[in-house]
Protein backbone atom coordinates (compact mmCIF):
# COMPACT_ATOMS: atom_id res chain seq x y z
CA UNK A 1 0.00 0.00 0.00
CA UNK A 2 1.47 3.30 -1.07
CA UNK A 3 0.97 6.67 0.51
CA UNK A 4 -2.39 8.33 0.41
CA UNK A 5 -3.34 11.91 -0.25
CA UNK A 6 -6.24 14.00 0.90
CA UNK A 7 -8.74 14.98 -1.78
CA UNK A 8 -11.62 17.45 -1.66
CA UNK A 9 -14.42 18.40 -4.00
CA UNK A 10 -13.38 21.24 -6.31
CA UNK A 11 -16.04 23.42 -4.63
CA UNK A 12 -13.85 23.61 -1.48
CA UNK A 13 -11.95 26.89 -1.57
CA UNK A 14 -8.97 25.76 0.52
CA UNK A 15 -5.80 24.45 -1.12
CA UNK A 16 -3.98 23.51 2.06
CA UNK A 17 -4.78 22.84 5.71
CA UNK A 18 -2.85 22.22 8.90
CA UNK A 19 -2.67 18.67 10.23
CA UNK A 20 -4.68 19.88 13.25
CA UNK A 21 -7.47 21.22 11.02
CA UNK A 22 -7.47 17.98 9.02
CA UNK A 23 -7.81 16.02 12.25
CA UNK A 24 -10.73 18.21 13.36
CA UNK A 25 -12.46 17.44 10.04
CA UNK A 26 -11.86 13.68 10.08
CA UNK A 27 -12.78 13.49 13.78
CA UNK A 28 -16.08 15.17 12.80
CA UNK A 29 -15.47 18.20 15.06
CA UNK A 30 -15.33 20.69 12.17
CA UNK A 31 -18.56 20.41 10.19
CA UNK A 32 -18.43 23.54 8.04
CA UNK A 33 -15.72 24.79 5.67
CA UNK A 34 -14.54 28.42 6.11
CA UNK A 35 -16.74 29.43 3.15
CA UNK A 36 -19.86 28.04 4.85
CA UNK A 37 -20.25 24.77 2.93
CA UNK A 38 -21.04 21.66 4.92
CA UNK A 39 -18.17 19.21 5.28
CA UNK A 40 -18.92 15.67 4.03
CA UNK A 41 -16.33 13.17 5.21
CA UNK A 42 -15.76 9.90 3.35
CA UNK A 43 -13.55 7.09 4.62
CA UNK A 44 -12.72 3.51 3.74
CA UNK A 45 -13.93 0.85 6.22
CA UNK A 46 -12.00 1.38 9.50
CA UNK A 47 -10.73 -2.22 9.44
CA UNK A 48 -9.02 -1.75 6.04
CA UNK A 49 -5.23 -1.37 6.01
CA UNK A 50 -5.47 1.68 3.70
CA UNK A 51 -7.67 3.52 6.20
CA UNK A 52 -5.43 2.62 9.12
CA UNK A 53 -2.34 3.77 7.22
CA UNK A 54 -4.02 7.11 6.37
CA UNK A 55 -5.02 7.71 10.00
CA UNK A 56 -1.54 6.92 11.31
CA UNK A 57 0.38 8.85 8.64
CA UNK A 58 -1.82 11.90 8.06
CA UNK A 59 -3.74 12.32 11.31
CA UNK A 60 -1.01 11.00 13.62
CA UNK A 61 -3.54 8.94 15.59
CA UNK A 62 -4.13 5.26 16.06
CA UNK A 63 -7.25 4.18 14.16
CA UNK A 64 -9.01 3.04 17.35
CA UNK A 65 -8.60 6.56 18.78
CA UNK A 66 -10.46 8.04 15.84
CA UNK A 67 -13.27 5.47 16.15
CA UNK A 68 -13.56 6.35 19.86
CA UNK A 69 -13.95 10.05 19.00
CA UNK A 70 -16.71 9.24 16.49
CA UNK A 71 -18.47 6.89 18.90
CA UNK A 72 -18.38 9.46 21.67
CA UNK A 73 -19.87 12.23 19.51
CA UNK A 74 -22.52 9.93 18.03
CA UNK A 75 -23.44 8.57 21.46
CA UNK A 76 -23.71 12.06 22.96
CA UNK A 77 -25.85 13.15 20.01
CA UNK A 78 -23.49 15.96 19.10
CA UNK A 79 -22.15 14.48 15.92
CA UNK A 80 -22.21 11.76 13.34
CA UNK A 81 -19.85 9.23 11.83
CA UNK A 82 -18.22 9.72 8.46
CA UNK A 83 -19.69 8.00 5.42
CA UNK A 84 -17.97 4.72 4.58
CA UNK A 85 -17.17 3.73 1.00
CA UNK A 86 -15.78 0.41 -0.13
CA UNK A 87 -12.93 1.44 -2.45
CA UNK A 88 -10.72 4.31 -3.58
CA UNK A 89 -12.73 4.38 -6.83
CA UNK A 90 -15.97 4.90 -4.91
CA UNK A 91 -14.23 7.49 -2.70
CA UNK A 92 -13.10 9.46 -5.76
CA UNK A 93 -16.59 9.23 -7.22
CA UNK A 94 -18.32 10.46 -4.03
CA UNK A 95 -15.84 13.28 -3.39
CA UNK A 96 -16.12 14.39 -7.04
CA UNK A 97 -19.93 14.47 -6.97
CA UNK A 98 -20.63 16.01 -3.55
CA UNK A 99 -19.92 19.65 -2.78
CA UNK A 100 -17.86 20.11 0.38
CA UNK A 101 -16.71 16.47 0.32
CA UNK A 102 -13.33 15.30 1.64
CA UNK A 103 -11.67 11.91 1.55
CA UNK A 104 -8.37 10.30 0.65
CA UNK A 105 -7.05 8.16 -2.17
CA UNK A 106 -3.91 6.25 -2.96
CA UNK A 107 -1.29 8.55 -4.49
CA UNK A 108 -1.04 6.35 -7.57
CA UNK A 109 -4.74 6.81 -8.34
CA UNK A 110 -5.71 9.23 -11.07
CA UNK A 111 -7.79 12.17 -9.89
CA UNK A 112 -10.89 13.54 -11.56
CA UNK A 113 -11.79 17.00 -12.73
CA UNK A 114 -14.12 17.61 -9.79
CA UNK A 115 -11.71 16.54 -7.05
CA UNK A 116 -8.43 18.19 -6.10
CA UNK A 117 -5.59 17.34 -3.75
CA UNK A 118 -5.50 19.19 -0.45
CA UNK A 119 -2.00 19.88 0.86
CA UNK A 120 -1.43 19.07 4.52
CA UNK A 121 1.13 21.23 6.31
Amino acid sequence: MGLSEVIVNSSVSLDSVSRQYLLSIFSMQTRVWPDGQSVRVYILPPNKAEHQMFVKKELKLFPYQLVKIWDRSVFSGSGQSPMVVESFDEMLDKVSKNKGAIGYISMDKEGSSDAKTLQVK
